[in-house]
């Protein structure tokens, strides 16, 4: 979890991981041996999916305290972290995912939660927010530009941070027309500060209990392959143990 931490150089040796060489795009994030000494923009480690939710609220969507925000993709790492985040901070929350996790994500914050499969989607998102949404962030990548129009409120705010690939249609009049902006961003590209000030964030809700993680299942370190192979083949959600 997060902490401020120094790598020996003895145990960077034989580590291999993931981890960043300096800021910038996501191919900035190098997987191998950790180099010795360990590279890296800061000392400051934390959970990516918790930070990245972090940065979404606090930072590239300035959520206002009261605001309504819609998390998509709920019962996920980064948007079960993101439902946590925004509950702490006052907002009010509807969230998307299949039913096996509706309750999960009440239990973290949600006040309202639909199904993402809901052929009328946004009809129950309207119901679930009449005066509209303030931040609209579809955390699995699914990005339905049309969808987040119809329901957020003037000067809404929409948050792109998965799907890569996806090329969805800008509806250009309706979003200056309603005062809507789009924030992209990627962890990759946070300062320091930032995942400092992201690090404290996580900690004192650590410590206050406000934070929960999804654990998934327990795995001895000997079969990693097959944590690898659940994780791929979409089987897990929250985090495999690995156990030396």
């Amino acid at each position: 979890m997060p902490v401020s931490v120094t790598v020996p150089p003895r145990l960077a040796e034989v580590m291999s991981a993931a981890y960043v060489t300096a800021l910038g795009s996501p191919d900035r994030i190098q997987v191998g041996e950790l180099p010795v000494p360990v590279a890296g923009p800061t000392d400051v480690l934390v959970a990516v999916e918790v930070a990245t939710a972090y940065l979404a609220w606090f930072v590239h969507a300035r959520r206002r305290a009261g605001e309504a925000v819609y998390v998509g993709g709920a019962g996920g790492n980064v948007g079960f972290a993101a439902v946590q985040l925004a509950r702490g901070a006052g907002a009010r929350i509807v969230a998307s995912a299949g039913p096996a996790d509706h309750w999960r994500c009440r239990e973290a914050g949600a006040a309202v939660m639909v199904d993402y499969r809901d052929p009328d989607l946004t009809a129950a998102l309207r119901a679930a927010a009449p005066d509209g949404i303030d931040v609209f962030w579809d955390t699995s990548g699914h990005h339905d530009l049309d969808l987040a129009i119809e329901v957020l409120a003037p000067g809404g705010r929409i948050l792109l941070t998965a799907g890569g690939a996806a090329r969805p249609a800008l509806p250009v009049g309706t979003l200056y027309t309603r005062d809507v902006s789009l924030h992209g961003f990627v962890i990759s590209r946070a300062n320091a500060s930032d995942l400092a000030l992201a690090a404290g964030h996580i900690n004192r809700m650590l410590a206050s209990g406000e934070l929960a993680v999804q654990i998934a299942g327990e795995l001895p370190l000997a079969q990693t392959a097959e944590a690898h192979r659940r994780i791929e083949a979409g089987q897990v959600r929250g985090r495999l143990l690995l156990r030396p």
